[in-house]
Formats: C-alpha cells, sequence, structure tokens
C-alpha cells in the first residue's frame, strides 16, 4: 500500500483549509495560554503548598504520566467519533482538571487526583493537535505548520508566565485564582474546538489500534524521548528550585525569556525539519542535548560561582527549543504511515509508548537523585542522548512519502 500523504485525500477548498487553520492555530494558542499560566508554575506550587521532595515529585509525576500510557485505550474507545469532537471533549476535561486542582485540592492526595484528570485531557489534547497538524499541511511543509503551532505555544506561554509574574508580584493573587484564569482560558479552547472542521484522516473512522514492525525506529525514538522529556521537564526546574532556590516569579521570568526566544527560534527549526530531513535534525538535537547534559551535571564543579545559574538558565532555554524537535518523528511517521485511517492511532500508540517509559523515568530519576546527588540525573540523561543519537542515524537520508 502506498505510504499515506495529504495527496491521498483530497482538499479542494484551500481557502477553507487556510480559515480551519486559523482556528486550529488560535486554539493551540489558548491552550498554551492555559498551560503557560498552570504547568510552568507547577513545580513552585507543589514545593510552596504541600512541601513534598524529590522522590515524592518523582512518584507524583510517574502518575500523571498514567494517562499517556492509557492514551491508545481512550482514543480506540472513540474511534468513530470525529477528532474535532473528541478535541472538544478533551479540552474541557482538561479545563475541569484545573479547576479541581485550583479549589479541590487540600492535600497531596487530592492534588494528585485532579492532576490526573487534568493529564487524561492534556494528553488526549496533544495527540488530535499532532494529527491536525498533520491534516492541515502538505508534506513539503509540514515541518513549517509544525514550527508555526510550536511557535505560537511559545507566544501562549510568554502570556501565560506574565500573568503569573504580574498576578503574583502586582495584583497580589494566589496559585488559586491563577488557575481559575487558566480553567476559563481552556473551556474557552473547547467551545472554539466546536468551530474546528474535520479535514482528510481527522474526519474518517480510524483502526483501534496501530502496532506496525514497519514503525519500530519510530516507537525506539518515542522510547528514547520519553525518558529524555521527563527527566528535563521535572528535574531541570527542580535544580532551579532546590538547589538554586528560584521561587515562582523566577521560574516565570525563565519561561518568559524561554518563550521569548522560542518565539522566533521554533518556526526555523520546523523548516530545517523540512529543509535538512528528519535523520540530521534529530542527530544535531542528540549532540546539543548531551552538552545540555553535561553542563547541568558538571557546571557547580567545574565553573565559576558567578556563571553557573546564567549557564543553567541558558541551557534551560535552549533544551526548551530543542523540544520543539519532536514535531520531526511525527513528520517522519507521516511519511511512512501505509493509509490514512493510521495515523491518529500510530501516533497515540507512539505517546502511549513514551508515556509508559516517563511512569519510570521520573521515579528512578528521584530515587537517584536523593542516593546520588542531582548530577547523576543528568549524566544518565547524557547516555540517553548518546542512545537518540544512534537510533537517529539510523533514520533513512529521505523517507519515502
Amino acid at each position: 500500500m502506498a505510504p499515506y500523504s495529504q495527496n491521498n485525500i483530497h482538499l479542494s477548498r484551500p481557502g477553507l483549509l487556510k480559515d480551519q487553520s486559523t482556528i486550529f492555530l488560535f486554539i493551540t494558542f489558548l491552550g498554551a495560554l492555559a498551560s503557560g499560566i498552570f504547568f510552568t508554575s507547577l513545580n513552585n506550587f507543589l514545593v510552596d503548598v504541600y512541601d513534598i521532595g524529590a522522590d515524592q515529585r518523582g512518584i507524583l509525576e510517574s502518575i500523571r504520566e498514567v494517562p499517556g500510557v492509557l492514551l491508545f485505550v481512550f482514543l480506540a474507545s472513540v474511534n468513530t467519533m470525529k477528532e474535532g469532537r473528541i478535541l472538544f471533549w478533551a479540552s474541557s476535561i482538561t479545563a475541569l482538571g484545573l479547576f479541581g486542582i485550583a479549589s479541590l485540592s487540600p492535600d497531596v492526595i487530592k492534588v494528585t487526583i485532579w492532576l490526573f484528570v487534568w493529564s487524561v485531557g492534556a494528553h488526549i489534547v496533544m495527540t488530535i493537535r499532532e494529527s491536525f497538524s498533520v491534516a492541515l499541511s502538505e508534506p513539503e511543509n509540514r515541518g513549517q505548520l509544525f514550527g508555526m503551532v510550536r511557535s505560537l505555544r511559545s507566544l501562549g506561554t510568554i502570556i501565560g508566565t506574565i500573568c503569573i509574574w504580574t498576578g503574583m508580584d502586582s495584583l497580589g493573587l494566589g496559585y488559586k485564582e491563577l488557575y481559575w484564569i487558566a480553567g476559563v482560558i481552556m473551556a474557552f479552547s473547547a467551545l472554539v474546538a466546536l468551530l474546528l472542521k474535520e479535514k482528510g484522516h481527522t474526519g474518517i473512522r480510524r483502526k483501534r489500534f496501530v502496532f506496525n514492525r514497519k514503525y519500530t525506529l519510530f516507537y525506539s525514538l518515542a522510547i528514547l524521548f520519553g525518558v529524555r522529556k521527563q527527566i528535563f521537564l521535572v528535574f531541570g526546574p527542580w535544580v532551579l528550585i532546590r538547589i538554586f532556590h528560584q521561587d515562582a516569579t523566577d521560574m516565570a521570568r525563565l519561561v518568559l525569556a524561554s518563550s521569548l526566544v522560542g518565539l522566533f527560534v521554533k518556526p526555523y527549526l520546523g523548516r530545517l525539519i523540512d529543509l535538512l530531513g528528519e535523520r540530521i535534525v534529530l542527530m544535531g538535537d542528540s549532540v546539543i542535548l548531551l552538552l545540555i547534559c553535561s553542563c547541568y551535571g558538571l557546571a557547580e564543579e567545574i565553573l565559576p560561582q558567578a556563571v553557573v545559574l546564567p549557564c543553567l538558565f541558558a541551557c534551560f532555554i535552549v533544551d526548551d527549543c530543542l523540544f520543539s524537535l519532536r514535531s520531526a518523528h511525527v513528520t517522519y511517521l507521516s511519511k511512512i504511515v501505509e493509509s490514512a485511517d493510521e495515523l491518529t492511532a500510530s501516533i497515540s500508540t507512539s505517546y502511549s509508548i513514551e508515556h509508559l517509559v516517563s511512569i519510570m523515568a521520573p521515579t528512578v530519576a528521584g530515587l537517584i537523585w536523593m542516593r546520588f546527588g542531582y548530577p547523576w540525573v543528568f549524566f544518565v540523561s547524557a547516555i540517553v542522548a548518546g542512545l537518540m543519537f544512534l537510533t537517529s542515524s539510523r533514520l533513512p537520508r529521505q523517507a519515502t512519502r
């Protein structure tokens, strides 16, 4: 069977397609704005309100990632539902989780439950967003649209972190009020999703499950990215908060700076995928990640004290930009997938594999931190970066479209 491309499902109304892309990008922006308020302050929220340690943080993160593992089950159960409607319901669940975290979480157990609810919706939204990015683009410029999506997410994060910064410093708002604001924005995003019309494979019945040996490299990249993602999402900020005592507004400023850089850099990284191909881009990503791991692990020992924190800030910003290259996994898949009805299920399978690893990685990393010290978390990450390089080098120089 011929590999799937947008040409297999003809889109004859480019004006309508452009309008739908605008709606899709607006939904992406709203979701990023809500996430910018909530997720960028989550670590500080857990420290300030519940005073949890690195080991507890690792366990909580593992629980938060369980919906990612179950993602293929969630989507398989609604395989006859159009993806725009799935996006509506998933965004609504995400909003519900935010409201619960804001007002119904008096202890660690309750906040963990509501964080789980939030995570169910957020993981489904993430998958459907990737699927629509493929449906609303052509193979030759797919990376460009992914870059625009990542850039808009940076813009949403910028405004979200400004809300934290000004809300806490100038308006005296607490986490409860800020998370209610995030929930309302996410609920609005759900309503806007009702305007999104189906395009290409998003409007057809999907296969429930897809696990194809042809996609082995795609799955391997997902496994390694799962480890890499969780260590840096959790323990990159945790080093800055616990070791270098950065508070919520400090972290908001850092995320703001990172998002400003990403706003301009991420579209070019997307175009780089189109220009150089997934193999070269992902190999380069692995090399830079190896350097970042080394910096996190060794900076305090080998650098002058005055430059340690700025150096770690720089690593945080560069690493945040590199996360956008996760798009190269999906653009690679879109070139090799055998039929349109396999695309979304294949994406969800890869995310489930990625999150299965993500459940274990934070807990193991937290134990390594407590037993050997935080540098060893990043030394292990350096090994993962090396494995990412070797796996990426096996990708074809030009994937078949």
